[in-house]
Parts: structure tokens; C-alpha cells; sequence
């Protein structure tokens, strides 16, 4: 009740800093918000079948030179192999690459490994399809889509687990047929109600408003729920087979052994030549996650993440500069007011308590206004009917939850403005607090 009391006699001197509050509160709640759901899938969303990544990395096939001196990374047969004069010659390639991965696969620092194409297997397809039971009541959903080359060990080398009742991972690898397809536990719960749906069949549908179904797939085999890039909280996920090999430029999968520093095997594996046959070559290995980083590190993605981090950044040390000068002119004009506090017997820390509850009520008051005017375009765009259903593939929580969401928000922008503010009243507060009472109740 004081604290109010003492926050309303001084409603002038804080108005200034409460306006300035609430607009931060305003304009940064949008950019917070993907702030926040993004750290949460990046660090604490995470999947029940997320595969282990130290222990995994990705090695690229070169093609040596002529005269031996370099190793060309990629291979450039996608044309040439079609074409009859080359064919002989497209075939040596693709024998050779086998090769190479016996050879890994006989280190015995090596758990598994497999070819997987340049342009699938640990990436998803940058495009969702639309994927649904075919029947008359049929669901659907948005579905990312990666392959894989049968027979290279893929599942147990990627660390892919099979659900109960379905075919195991090595299994999967080996036997998944032409029309097959592997799908995640919750795009199965989400189409039929279950996840034993070995056999039943799903259709691949176009993004256009006729609906034309693109493939038939007859699920072979349910997976647990993973990620193949950190900051996606898809779990709506399928695997088919991909039959042609040759044409992309295989790159390789290898699983290491528990007990295996990867630093130390890939320092061991460094140079172009070491694994080698025919023209072929391992000409570079990484590990999964330094591949990752590769990958995603200048996707529009991550460049628009970096930007709503600046953007956040910036309202927030516009925060800490007003309040600091703010706060500064305020605890100037009731250095008078402590110093006869402190002559009365008051304690420091009972005077810092005081002039905190003060900051904190009004951190509170202005960021409730900041969030109730966002409320009101987010109830007027039509997010509270919708929010967070655009992002597919993850079953209910508090992301995609609207009134749970903004209110975790809320939470979390508040006790982050609280901090701000907290730490813009401190310098002032206790410059006046260590003043003595004769010289703060001559301060002007």
C-alpha cells in the first residue's frame, strides 16, 4: 500500500519514464515473441527421437585430377551419365564411391556410414508439401521431406529410432520400397489418430487450389519425432527412397563409436588421397554440426533472426539510457527525501527496497499498457483464432496455445524490462543513499 501511495504522489516525475516503457513494451513484443519461441525450439524443444550429433559427421567425395596434384570436390555426371558414350564411365564413378564407403566403414573408429545424395538426406526440401490420408474424410498437414539412398545405412547412421510395432532402422535402410515412405510418430498421430499405421497409405498433394495429387506413398515404417536443423520445431517430417544415385554428387554419412574423439579422427583423415579409389576420393570431412552451421549460416533465416536480435537490442539500451537519465533526475530531486530518511534511522536496503517496489509497480503499470494495445491489433488481425498454426509439425503446447503464448510473453518481456530498469536506477539510488544526511539534506 505504500509502495502505491508513494508511487502515486510522485506521477509526474515518473510519467515520462512509464510513456517511454510502454512504447518499448509495444514495439518490441512482436520481435521478442520470435525471440523467445525461437530460443525455445533451438535449446528446449526437443523432439523425443533428436539423433546425437558429436558423434556423427559428413564427408565430401572428390574426383582427383589427372595429374594427381588436386582432388575436385562434386562430381559432374548428372549429364554425362545420360548420355550413352558415358555410361561405362558414370558406372566406374558410382562404383568407386562405394568403395570409398567400405573403406570407412572398415575403420574401426567407425559405428556405420552411407552415401547420401548432395541435395537431400540431412537437409529438408526448402518447400513443405501437403500430405493427407486418402480417404473421403481425409486429414492433412505440412510435411518436410528429405531421401535417402537404400541400402547406405541411412536411419542408424543419421540415429534415427523406430517406434514400437515398426520396422527397425536398419531395417528401414535396407528394405524400404519404391512407393515406401518413413514418416515422424506425430505426423501418423496427426493424419489417423495412432502411430501404428504400417501399410496404410498417404498422397502427396500441390500447393495450388486444384489439390492435384503429386505421388501415392504406402507407409513403411514410424520414426520418433527428430530435427534435422536446430531452429525448426517441425515434427512433421517424411523419408522416401531415392533410387538414382550418381547424379548429385554424393556426399557421406559416418557414424563414430561411443568411445571416439571426432577431432582426433578427422585430423587422422585430413588429407585428399588418404581414402581413395579410382579417381575418387574422401576430400573433406566435418563434423554434422560444424556442416550445420555451414549450411544455415547465411540463410535468409539466421539473417533475419540476427536482425529482430539488433532490433531488440537497440529498444533495450534505449531503455537502460532513458532510464538511467531518468531515474538520475529523479533520485537527484528526493536526495533530500533519503537524506532525511537515513538521519532517522533508516537502513540502505530498506530505502533501495522502497525506491525498487516504486520502479517495479511502474515497470508493470507501462508494460501492461504495452501488451494490452499489442492485444488489441493481435485480436483484430486475427491471431487469437490462428497463432502459431502456420508452424506445422508440433504437437500442442504452449507456442502455438494463443492466450497461454502471449501470456508467457508478457512474463518473460516484463521481469526482461524489470532487469533494464533495475539496473538504470541502481548508480543514482546508491549514490545518494552513501551520501551523508548533512550533505544530502543541503542538496540542491
Amino acid at each position: 500500500m505504500n509502495t502505491i501511495k508513494n508511487f502515486w504522489a510522485h506521477r509526474r516525475q515518473d510519467g515520462f519514464v512509464l510513456v517511454e516503457i510502454a512504447l518499448v513494451a509495444l514495439l518490441s513484443f512482436f520481435f521478442l515473441d520470435n525471440f523467445v519461441v525461437t530460443a525455445y525450439d533451438t535449446y528446449f524443444c526437443r523432439p523425443a527421437g533428436e539423433f546425437e550429433r558429436e558423434h556423427l559427421l559428413v564427408g565430401t567425395i572428390g574426383t582427383i585430377t589427372a595429374d594427381k596434384s588436386s582432388v575436385v570436390v562434386g562430381n559432374n555426371v548428372a549429364d554425362s551419365a545420360r548420355l550413352k558414350p558415358f555410361e561405362q564411365e558414370a558406372l566406374q564413378k558410382i562404383a568407386n564411391q562405394k568403395a570409398l564407403r567400405d573403406q570407412v566403414r572398415a575403420l574401426p573408429e567407425v559405428q556405420s556410414a552411407g552415401l547420401i545424395d548432395y541435395h537431400a538426406g540431412t537437409s529438408f526440401s526448402n518447400n513443405p508439401h501437403i500430405y493427407c490420408v486418402e480417404s473421403d474424410t481425409a486429414k492433412w498437414c505440412d510435411a518436410f521431406q528429405a531421401s535417402f539412398i537404400p541400402g547406405e545405412q541411412f536411419f542408424e547412421t543419421l540415429g534415427l529410432t523406430a517406434i514400437d510395432g515398426s520396422p527397425s532402422a536398419a531395417q528401414l535402410s535396407e528394405d524400404c520400397p519404391e512407393d515406401g515412405a518413413v514418416i515422424t510418430r506425430s505426423m501418423a498421430l496427426t493424419l489417423f489418430g495412432t502411430d501404428q499405421v504400417i501399410g496404410r497409405r498417404i498422397v502427396e498433394m500441390d500447393h495450388s487450389d486444384a489439390q492435384q495429387v503429386l505421388f501415392r506413398y504406402r507407409i513403411a515404417g514410424v520414426i520418433e519425432d527428430f530435427r534435422l536443423r536446430p531452429y525448426e520445431r517441425h515434427a512433421f517430417s517424411i523419408i522416401i527412397p531415392d533410387r538414382v544415385t550418381g547424379d548429385y554428387g554424393p556426399k557421406m554419412l559416418v557414424r563414430l563409436r561411443p568411445e571416439v574423439n571426432p577431432v582426433a579422427f578427422i585430423s587422422r583423415l585430413t588429407l585428399p588421397g588418404d581414402i581413395k579409389a579410382g579417381n575418387q576420393s574422401l576430400a573433406y570431412l566435418e563434423t554434422y554440426t560444424d556442416y550445420e552451421k555451414d549450411r544455415i549460416g547465411n540463410s535468409e533465416y539466421t539473417i533475419v533472426f540476427s536482425i529482430m536480435g539488433i532490433f531488440i537490442a537497440l529498444l533495450l539500451l534505449n531503455v537502460v539510457l532513458g532510464t538511467l537519465g531518468t531515474f538520475w533526475l529523479q533520485i537527484r530531486k528526493r536526495t533530500e527525501d533519503i537524506g532525511i530518511m537515513r538521519s532517522f534511522g533508516a537502513k540502505r536496503r530498506h530505502i533501495f527496497a522502497m525506491l525498487w517496489k516504486e520502479a517495479a509497480l511502474l515497470t508493470f503499470i507501462a508494460a501492461v499498457i504495452g501488451q494490452v494495445i499489442w492485444l488489441q491489433f493481435a485480436m483484430n488481425v486475427g491471431l487469437a483464432d490462428g497463432f502459431r498454426k502456420s508452424v506445422s509439425g508440433q504437437e500442442e503446447d504452449w507456442v502455438n496455445t494463443f492466450w497461454l503464448h502471449f501470456l508467457i510473453v508478457c512474463a518473460i518481456q516484463y521481469l526482461l524490462l524489470l532487469a533494464i530498469v533495475t539496473l538504470g536506477m541502481v548508480v543514482p539510488t546508491f549514490r545518494a543513499m552513501y551520501k551523508r544526511p548533512v550533505e544530502a539534506l543541503h542538496h540542491e
